[in-house]
Formats: structure tokens, sequence, C-alpha cells
């Protein structure tokens, strides 16, 4: 009679329903994560921009009977960039200084974008580049994902498993702080309008979060499953990101220089939130900043294109489908 018998055995405990299983995956990887005390730091720190943000939602709220606004508008209106900025979303500052509450919702949309472009974009690459590389890699190093798959979890759950962890870090790290912020502008108000003004814009922070996380997810779940050294995968993660932002402004500027030589001095100067340009498709932080500030409207003045959309939509298919072929790989190896 054998003592130990090695060999398949089919699972006899008892099973979870499919659609929650990537979840205990993901709650352990969470888990962990929030063990190390430098994640909670950065995410102290890059609470300081969304509580900027907060004041200046409250501070236009609080100042709608106080000219407070009225002189914010006048300031912006003498700025050649910020009348660029206001006429590609569609808004007559002039008009906005007689009638500032009239523009509340362009006022709270540019705010909460800045603060998603900015330090929200910039945090995420950094806390993405230190997570990421170790959540696929060290399982294929340490071979921790045989542990995983011997239960009843595929390789596809396997990967949306993990790509919950990130997903759970950039919705506290973007869309929570800004939907904070809305709610707060609400209390804040003394107009009983202000909902009726500004309903949708919960919902665009939702699809800003979304249009940042599925793609940046997929690039840094690809990069992790490429290597079983974590190290390489961050390399890879934050080389992407500078030499795509290089390589963009070495592009932009040359065109630059070239229109304003052709035209004797009186070339377009570089704008901030310059309107869509086939060089951002080089830089994954322009092109996503663009999506995002079209999701604000604050781009509706621009041509329409489909191009940094379709850029986003193949990345993030091919991301998560190298992902998937990758492990799947190794398991059949």
């Amino acid at each position: 009679m054998p003592l130990l018998d090695i060999g398949y055995r089919k699972w006899e405990g008892e099973k979870t329903p499919r659609s929650t299983r990537s979840l205990a995956l993901a709650s352990t990887g969470i888990h962990l994560v929030w063990k190390g005390t430098w994640l909670k730091r950065i995410l102290m720190f890059m609470a300081i921009p969304a509580l900027i943000a907060g004041i200046f939602v409250a501070t236009f709220e609080q100042t709608l009977d106080r000219d407070g606004p009225r002189a914010l508008f006048t300031i912006l209106s003498r700025s050649p960039q910020s009348r660029n900025i206001a006429q590609r979303a569609g808004v007559d500052l002039n008009a906005a200084i007689e009638s500032p509450e009239s523009y509340r919702h362009f006022t709270w949309s540019y705010i909460l974008f800045n603060l998603s472009r900015y330090p929200q974009a910039l945090g995420m690459i950094v806390v993405l580049g230190l997570v990421a590389p170790r959540l696929i890699s060290y399982d294929l190093r340490s071979r921790g994902y045989l542990l995983y798959l011997s239960r009843p979890l595929t390789p596809a759950e396997y990967i949306f498993g993990k790509a919950l962890v990130l997903y759970f870090l950039l919705f506290i790290m973007s869309a929570l702080p800004a939907l904070l912020i809305y709610v707060a502008g609400l209390f804040l108000s003394t107009d009983p309008t202000a909902i009726a003004q500004t309903w949708d814009i919960p919902f665009r922070i939702l699809l800003a979060c979304l249009v940042l996380m599925i793609p940046t997810t997929a690039v840094a779940l690809a990069f992790s499953s490429m290597t079983q050294e974590s190290r390489y995968a961050g390399f890879a993660w934050f080389s992407m990101w500078v030499v795509g932002s290089v390589t963009y402004f070495t592009l932009w500027t040359a065109t630059q220089l070239r229109e304003q030589f052709q035209n004797q001095g009186r070339g377009a100067r570089i704008e901030a939130m310059a309107p869509w340009n086939s060089f951002k498709l080089f830089s994954p932080y322009e092109t996503l900043g663009y999506l995002q500030q079209q999701i604000f409207g604050l781009a509706v003045k621009d041509s329409w294109t489909w191009a940094p959309w379709i850029a986003v939509a193949i990345v993030s298919v091919a991301g998560y489908g190298f992902a998937y072929w990758k492990v799947s790989r190794v398991l059949k190896a």
C-alpha cells in the first residue's frame, strides 16, 4: 500500500464563485504592498497637491460673493496661454469675469484636470515603478505561480488578480482624492444649482482614472512578466516614460524652431496644453494627458482624432495579452 500517492488529484475543497477568485489573489497582494511604510509616505506626500486643489475649489465657492473669482478670471484673461486654454475649452474669459458662477464647471474641471495631469500622474509613475515589477517577476523567480495556479485559478484570473492590486493603488491615488474634492465643493457651495452644473464631473473623474489605469497596468504587468529580475522590469518601466518624454519634446521643439525660422520669428510658441500632434504618440505621458484633457472637456474645440484612443487600446490589449501568454507558456513548460 503506497504511503505517498504523487500525481494529479481533483480539487475536493470548497470552491468560491469564479467571479471572485481573483479577489483573493488581489487582497493578498494589496496586504503585502500595504505593509511597506514607503507606500504610505508617498501617498501622504501626494495628499498635499490634492489638498491644494481642494483649497482652490473651496476658495472659488466661498468668494463668489466677494469678487474673488472675477479677479481670478481677470488675471487669466491677461495671459496668452490662459486665453488659448480657455478658447480650446470653448470658454470666453471676458464673459466669465461678468458671471463667474456660470463657469463653475470649467473652473472645477480645470483644477481637477491639473491635479490628475501633473502630481497624480507623476506619483503614479513612481508607485507603479516600485510595486508592479515584483508582481509577476517575483512569482516567476520563486515559482510561486505554481501555488496560485494549483488551485482552481486560470492564468487569466491570475493576471486579473495582479492587475487589481494596481487598480486599487491607482484609484486611491487618482480618483478618490478628486471625488472627495468634488463632494467638498458641493458642501461648501452656497449655490443650490451647483450640483446641476457639475453633475457629470464625477463620471469624468472615473473615466479619466480608467484611461490612466488600464494601459499603464497592462504595460507594467507586461514588463514584470518579461523577466525574473524585478530590477530589469523597473528599469524598463522608468525608461519608457523618460525616453518617451525626451523624444516628444525633442521632436516638438525642433518643429517649433523650424516654423519660427521659416516665419522669421513669428512662429507659434510652445503652449501649455498644446493641441494634439502625432509627436505625442512617442510619449505615454503626453498621450494619456491629452486623453484626460479631452475627458474633462478642455479640448472641445480641437479637431477630433482617434489616434491616441487607438494607440492606448492597442497597448492595453498587447500588454495584457503578452502577460497572459508569458504566464501560460511558463505553466506549460
